[in-house]
């Protein structure tokens, strides 16, 4: 998938985890570590064939094989990640999966707008067999490659990565990181799940006026229901 600046992306998650960016202005970066896909930032059998017939004479394959794992722990620890999916409609799947309960909602910006509000890279995911060439790729190739079973997240990705002696590293015991970033001057519209009650509707609404009230047009939020809330004619 090529994407365009002006490409939609949308974040889908909990009306409570969209109060906690109304109120403190941020996104959350997830530690590679928490993420569901066990294979993040992880070598293939290739890669790591590679390193162990590439090893000195001096070093066991177990050894070699030892420090590769010492490596990709190091990378998962040091990186942080916030996912967004690129699409010009809704998804019903990532509806289902994000916010199983209906009381859930997708802040919606375009990939133009989502690069120009964080000082970090926006990298679009790619969807092969992990099979990249290199035995130790980049760490800016790997973080953006998933297994092709997760194609229909079509991802982007903000990324913050961290020596683990930087001393702006976060702690070490923390599931992730936040980086300013201000919702009223960034999204665009909030979207609300399609199966939600009415009185959810005006719950969202009334957040939105209060936490974030630049993000109106004349006065009025930009909350609307998804669009696969619409009833058929008949």
């Amino acid at each position: 998938m090529t994407l365009q600046p002006t490409t939609r992306v949308w974040r889908y998650m909990s009306f409570a985890k969209l109060v906690w960016i109304l109120q403190k202005k941020q996104l959350w970066l997830s530690s590679a570590e928490v993420l569901d896909d066990k294979w993040e930032l992880m070598l293939n059998d290739r890669q790591l064939g590679k390193i162990i017939a590439n090893r000195p004479s001096s070093t066991t394959a177990e050894a070699a094989r030892d420090q590769a794992a010492k490596i990709v722990r190091a990378r998962r620890k040091q990186t942080f990640i916030n996912c967004w999916t690129a699409s010009e409609h809704e998804s019903h799947a990532l509806w289902r999966i994000y916010c199983p309960s209906t009381e859930g909602v997708a802040i919606q910006t375009t990939l133009e707008r989502l690069k120009m509000s964080v000082p970090l890279p926006v990298l679009e995911v790619t969807y092969e067999s992990h099979e990249l060439d290199e035995a130790t790729p980049d760490i800016s190739r790997i973080v953006a490659q998933k297994r092709p079973m997760f194609a229909y997240e079509q991802e982007v990705r903000v990324v913050l990565v961290r020596d683990l002696d930087d001393p702006q590293h976060p702690e070490r015991t923390t599931i992730g990181a936040g980086i300013d970033w201000d919702p009223e001057l960034h999204v665009e519209n909030i979207w609300i799940h399609p199966d939600a009650p009415f009185w959810f509707m005006e719950t969202v609404t009334e957040t939105v006026r209060q936490l974030a009230p630049m993000l109106s047009l004349e006065g009025v939020p930009r909350v609307w229901w998804s669009k696969m809330s619409s009833s058929p004619p008949f």
